[in-house]
């Protein structure tokens, strides 16, 4: 029994349809088409039937109602190897259809826009033929080709072109791996009308700020790492592929030079951007990160001048670190990075000259990152599944902090305190910085008590022979007890902000007004584990 072959097209993205109609037509195959679809074919003089002479139904319901038919569906789910198929789809009339290039309605490009405020428009864009005739033929690919990118196209041609007479020119390693692409591209689409409709607020109008029902999660690999952490782990970076997502959105970026990132490169490119991004505008500021953490924040007259204060704030932590720079990079800037070693650097752009500068090192990392903002939420697995939260937003220090103690804070020590209240967030926790004249002087990163982590911060500072008289400290969280306020008071630190909220914070501000420190209680928190 030998029935002729179709293909079905319903293209919306009508990106390489004359060749792959060309291609299709040559072999011998009926086109089946949708209406602006087969308008696309007249114009490139290919011959199509329409769906709806094919099946004898005309559109329904505003054309909601157009494939969903039994000649459709028989023709793309019937198996070629089961003889009772092949009896019934004569005896209705069906034609296999072999081959469904089908795009879905553009639900997700309209995320990101000013229509995604109208859910009844939303509602609309949802699309319910397409995915049903791409499920059936990635479900049935054994004997039907799905295709939902034109990108696939042209491996579809040259298949069809290379076969030989009587030979199935489609190998069952490419109808799997488009197969998969179908059932990716449908999980994605799903996904994103799940949360848009999830995170819609209770009377069904502009999206609320809770935390929704459900995440439904689509990531493409856009990139294999050098390795993982270690280097017998292997990693990948998955981006978000979908909009519709609410978390980790970040700003666009691509490498210049040097080798290839790892895992922990980008752990480090990712707290590089974060902190950038809590930096004070209008001023050259660069960065140096290790491990996480900020080891050199520095503003400067230039970007040379705010590198080398960098360099100055732990020059023996700089050393291999990370280096973000809120300026484009010219050569000054590079030949004063190349005077020491670093692993990426990171910056708006970079001046030829610069670039020239920093090649000169074939392994160090170089990055050119858009201006787009961080938004949307912060994921992190855990044993059993993922943790969700808001990013930790910081409002300003004046809007949020009130002074505790009688010594008032001069104006300079003010714009130290900003400084330091931006950077201690980036810190792990326990955390406690120490800046001096727009230069971080001292970190205290991650111990186990908050004292620990002051006498930590003022013996580095101490040993990289930093001033710390007329300096300010700035603390992640609560001080629970006055010890930490008292030492750094014999060290003439003058001015403190942490977050009120301890039984003892009584006992700290009498603390701090003994050692004439200008203490200020900030109304929230910085945690970062």
């Amino acid at each position: 029994m030998t029935m002729k072959k179709h293909a079905l097209l319903s293209l919306s993205d009508r990106t390489g349809l004359p060749e792959l109609a060309h291609a299709l037509h040559g072999a011998g195959y009926v086109l089946l088409a949708t209406s602006g679809t087969g308008k696309a074919l007249d114009e490139a003089a290919i011959p199509w039937v329409s769906v709806e002479s094919y099946t004898g139904l005309a559109e329904l319901l505003d054309g909601r109602v157009k494939t969903l038919h039994p000649k459709i569906h028989g023709g793309i789910l019937a198996r070629r190897d089961l003889e009772r198929h092949l009896v019934q789809m004569e005896e209705g009339g069906i034609g296999p259809i072999d081959l469904v290039a089908v795009n879905l309605y553009p639900f997700i490009k309209y995320l990101a826009t000013e229509r995604a405020n109208d859910p009844e428009g939303m509602t609309e864009l949802v699309d319910v033929g397409g995915p049903t005739m791409l499920r059936a033929a990635a479900k049935n690919h054994r004997f039907v080709v799905p295709l939902v990118d034109p990108a696939d196209y042209s491996e579809v041609i040259v298949a069809l072109q290379e076969a030989g007479e009587g030979r199935d020119p489609f190998p069952m390693q490419l109808r799997r791996r488009l197969a998969a692409k179908v059932f990716a591209a449908l999980s994605e689409y799903d996904g994103a009308i799940a949360s848009y409709f999830g995170a819609l607020s209770p009377g069904g109008g502009a999206a609320s700020s809770a935390l929704p029902e459900s995440f439904n999660a689509s990531f493409a690999r856009q990139a294999e790492l050098r390795y993982g952490e270690n280097p017998h782990q292997k990693a990948a970076l998955y981006r978000v592929s979908s909009a519709a997502l609410p978390f980790i959105a970040g700003p666009s970026w691509k490498q210049l030079g040097g080798k290839e990132l790892s895992y922990n490169n980008m752990l480090d490119f990712d707290a590089a951007l974060r902190l950038l991004a809590d930096l004070p505008r209008g001023r050259p500021m660069v960065a140096i990160l290790k491990h996480l953490n900020p080891c050199g924040v520095a503003s400067g007259r230039d970007g040379a001048d705010a590198v080398q204060r960098a360099k100055v704030c732990d020059p023996r932590s700089h050393f291999g670190g990370v280096l973000v720079s809120s300026v484009p990079v010219d050569r000054a800037a590079a030949e004063e990075i190349r005077g020491d070693f670093a692993e990426i650097v990171i910056a708006p752009s970079f001046e030829e000259g610069a670039l020239e500068v920093l090649r000169s090192s074939k392994s160090l990392r170089i990055l050119e990152v858009g201006g787009s903002p961080f938004r949307g939420y912060d994921a992190r697995t855990v044993a059993g599944g993922i943790l969700v939260q808001e990013p930790d937003v910081a409002p300003s220090l004046a809007s949020q902090a009130t002074l505790a103690s009688v010594r008032v804070p001069t104006d300079e020590e003010m714009a130290d305190l900003d400084l330091a209240w931006r950077i201690v967030r980036h810190v792990k926790s326990n955390a406690i910085v120490l800046v001096r004249d727009g230069l971080l002087i001292g970190v205290g990163a991650g111990q186990m008590s908050r004292i620990d982590s002051v006498e930590l911060a003022i013996r580095k500072a101490k040993m990289h022979g930093h001033l710390l008289h007329g300096s300010v400290a700035a603390s992640d969280a609560f001080f629970p007890f006055p010890d930490s306020v008292e030492a750094l008071g014999k060290e003439g630190i003058t001015c403190v902000v942490s977050p009120l909220g301890a039984r003892k914070d009584d006992e700290v501000t009498a603390a701090a007004t003994a050692c004439k420190i200008s203490l200020l209680f900030a109304t929230s928190r910085h945690f970062r584990h």
